[in-house]
């Protein structure tokens, strides 16, 4: 009896555990810096990384563009979701800006503004810099851990 109350309580303590190593890896990820230049301000975007359940709704809000090349692959319109990612901070001769403003006695996001100022390249550049986070990071995470089981396996 006794060693099924183990398992029992082994098989509990396995969600929690990794979960908190869920939380432990989110932590550690990103921000992304994004060169770039407004007028003949150089600045920098940071790009953060969101939590998976967050991006996914940002994500489903966003459907693919029919008939363009780069959200065919994506679940998602990759420009919408870029104007719509949270957190991104610039930073201008090392001073952050959150990009927070108060309007109308209401907190404004204006990144969506910012990045309609950014020259074609750089709002590429930052697009890139979600996609490589949200999708193309998790994926070679994934593959990693694929061929370290196969290597393992395989001795």
């Amino acid at each position: 009896m006794t060693d099924i109350k183990e398992l029992i309580k082994r098989q509990k303590r396995m969600a929690e555990e990794l979960i908190a190593e869920a939380e432990v890896y989110y932590a550690e990820v990103g921000p992304t810096e994004v060169e770039t230049v407004f007028g003949e301000t150089r600045a920098t975007i940071l790009v953060p990384f969101v939590h998976p359940t967050t991006f996914n709704d940002i994500a489903d809000l966003h459907a693919p563009r029919p008939g363009v090349a780069v959200d065919g692959p994506l679940w998602f319109n990759l420009d919408a979701v870029t104007r719509a990612y949270p957190g991104i901070v610039l930073v201008v001769d090392g001073n952050e800006d959150d990009l927070y403003r108060v309007r109308d006695k209401e907190a404004v996001y204006v990144w969506p503004e910012l990045y309609e100022q950014m020259a074609p390249e750089d709002r590429a550049n930052v697009r890139m810099a979600v996609w490589a986070l949200n999708v193309w990071e998790p994926e070679q995470r994934r593959a990693a851990k694929v061929a370290k089981k196969e290597a393992e396996d395989g001795r």
